[in-house]
């Protein structure tokens, strides 16, 4: 994870020389896509139908995709979908085996405010869940436990500079929150969780 961590900054520093002058103030418009990718951190707990407290920990690997379009110039609307991926979680502070994963999982939609500068700013509210996978050598007998889902949303902030008329690279700064409850006949259990991290972030848009 350190050389993921490592490769965002270096990233940032490539694009930085890139950044061309002229693009520098701009007006987004039409077809939205970004994506974003990098190095999530922060616990999720849970307590189970006994009322045992379960916490995982680790660096997880994010990514997030948000497809949409402008509703008036700089504002866009766009659904988005998201995965935070723990490979190895520690949890109650025993160390898993890497072939297993603790992923917190977001869909839902959002708006995002762009200024002249490229300075934006976004909100993403939907429904997000946890899954327990672990990975076999059979690929059609994977093994995954999930919860029901529950009230999930995000906040964003970032910059990006433009490399071309159409492409702006950058990085985001995000916050976000899940919780929720699993229920059945004869148990509840509830989880949350708390994440933040930073990631390096392009996107496509028609600009003017």
């Amino acid at each position: 994870m350190k050389k993921l961590i490592f490769l965002v900054i270096g990233s940032l520093t490539i694009l930085l020389s890139m950044a061309q002058q002229k693009w520098e103030t701009v007006s987004h418009k039409g077809f939205y896509l970004s994506m974003a990718a990098g190095p999530a951190f922060g616990d999720i707990k849970g307590k189970d139908h006994y009322n045992y407290p379960f916490a995982t920990k680790g660096t997880a690997f994010g990514f997030d995709a948000q497809i949409g379009g402008a509703i008036q110039t700089n504002l866009i609307l766009h659904g988005t979908l998201q995965i935070k991926s723990i490979y190895g979680p520690k949890i109650n502070d025993v160390k898993l085996d890497s072939k297993y994963s603790f992923d917190e999982n977001f869909f839902g939609a959002g708006i995002t405010k762009y200024t002249a500068g490229n300075f934006f700013i976004t909100g993403n509210a939907g429904l997000g869940y946890y899954t327990l996978s672990l990975e076999t050598n059979n690929p059609f007998a994977s093994q995954d436990v999930s919860t029901d889902m529950g009230f999930s949303f995000n906040v964003r902030a970032g910059k990006e500079w433009m490399v071309s008329r159409k492409w702006g690279l950058g990085a985001v700064l995000f916050f976000s929150r899940t919780s929720l409850k699993t229920k059945d006949e004869t148990f509840t259990e509830k989880w949350h969780s708390n994440r933040f991290g930073i990631y390096f972030h392009g996107t496509y848009n028609r600009v003017k």
